[in-house]
């Protein structure tokens, strides 16, 4: 992780969760709480995760970011982020996951379950009790992530991303 985004996040009273894979440290990856200098890069890979019209742009992407009631959970391997997980408090004792992007490269590595878990655990530490996410229809593999998480469908939402393609629901009891 760069010195200075460190240093913000360990300011900020980040907490730091090391991720085994089992291939050695070499492939360790580390999840962190979100520093002020992430924002540009975290933007590029939600725009690497997502068509263009279904990504963030910046100013979405800054209003999430920096919202008092968001929580942002950042991997890293060899100080790049390879991916984020956000999600908002709302209410007295729910939360909505808004994003989960991880980039290729790091996919089916366990970091997306990791970093949904640091949101649950960071969650419960704020007494949230139910957690609501949508995931297309048509992303079948993060269906199962959040099935494996024990997400369980609510509901279809029809043409929720743009209009064009629907999703589903899902919700959390923590």
């Amino acid at each position: 992780m760069p010195e200075r985004s460190k240093q913000e996040a360990v300011r900020a009273g980040a907490k730091y969760n090391r991720v085994m894979t089992g291939a050695g440290s070499k492939d360790d990856y580390l999840i962190r709480m979100y520093g002020q200098t992430d924002m540009p890069e975290l933007h590029r890979i939600d725009q690497i995760c997502f068509e263009e019209d279904i990504a963030f742009n910046k100013a979405e992407m800054l209003f999430y970011l920096t919202h008092p009631n968001s929580i942002i959970a950042v991997a890293e391997k060899k100080e790049e982020i390879v991916g984020f997980a956000a999600g908002q408090i709302e209410g007295k004792a729910s939360a909505h996951i808004f994003t989960l992007d991880v980039i290729p490269e790091a996919r089916r590595q366990g970091v997306g379950t990791q970093l949904m878990k640091f949101l649950h655990q960071a969650f419960r530490r704020r007494n949230v009790k139910t957690v609501d996410l949508e995931v297309s229809i048509a992303n079948n593999a993060a269906q199962r992530l959040y099935e494996q998480l024990q997400y369980s469908r609510a509901g279809i939402l029809p043409g929720y991303y743009r209009g064009r393609e629907d999703a589903y629901r899902m919700t959390l009891s923590l």
